[in-house]
């Protein structure tokens, strides 16, 4: 009897320990669970092949609230899922001038949160970096314009693609053909640019990953939900 009383509490004890080991790594905020330790958080993105999502901010501050809420949404949620791991990072312990985000903090902004797409394999740039109350409507746009391994080949600053609201928007400094390519090869649409940039209608191409191609020589990944 004893020997099984002994046992039981044996479990007991290291089932608190699991939970509270467990509970230190993560957090669930709104539903979206996020890593709270930085290494972990790029090491699940590597594996997984994902970009990092930091939400730097504080569980005190009520635009973080607003915020979590927003990024829990179905239109947006469906992207953090497929694409991306959540990493917080508590802006009362880690300062930005911290080593843990100093690197990611693209702009010098003191509103919380502040939220950054992060390339693991380039960790010491952060890109898409915005701060402050962000509507559903932007966190869906922001994203889509960083899935992960979006930049292909030829990418810069200079030419960018993404999907928005069933329109695919195309920027470059020249004039070109513009090719839209489902993953499995086939051509979804075809079309001259004239301008720096253009909206196109994309309510007929189909969801998922498209490549879009520039005459001059850059190829890039967008996402159309």
């Amino acid at each position: 009897m004893r020997r099984i009383l002994y046992f039981t509490c044996i479990c007991f004890i290291v089932q608190i320990v699991s939970k509270n080991v467990y509970a230190q790594e993560t957090a669930v905020y709104e539903g979206l669970t996020y890593y709270l330790n930085k290494k972990e958080a790029f090491d699940a993105a590597k594996v997984q092949n994902k970009q990092v999502f930091l939400f730097w901010g504080s569980n005190l501050c009520g635009i973080c609230d607003r915020v979590k809420k927003n990024m829990s949404a179905e239109s947006v949620r469906s992207i953090l899922d497929e694409h991306y791991i959540l990493w917080f990072c508590d802006a009362l312990t880690y300062r930005s001038s911290s080593p843990e985000v100093s690197d990611y903090m693209t702009i010098t902004l003191s509103t919380y949160p502040i939220l950054s797409v992060i390339d693991t394999y380039d960790t010491k740039i952060g890109h898409g970096t915005v701060s402050g109350y962000q509507t559903e409507a932007f966190l869906v746009s922001m994203l889509n314009r960083y899935v992960a391994n979006d930049y292909v080949e030829g990418a810069s600053g200079s030419h960018d693609a993404y999907v928005y609201q069933n329109n695919l928007m195309v920027k470059s400094a020249v004039n070109e053909e513009i090719k839209v390519y489902a993953v499995t090869g086939s051509l979804v649409d075809g079309f001259q640019k004239t301008a720096y940039s253009i909206t196109r209608d994309a309510s007929s191409y189909p969801t998922g990953i498209l490549i879009v191609a520039g005459s001059s020589g850059w190829v890039r990944k967008v996402l159309k939900n």
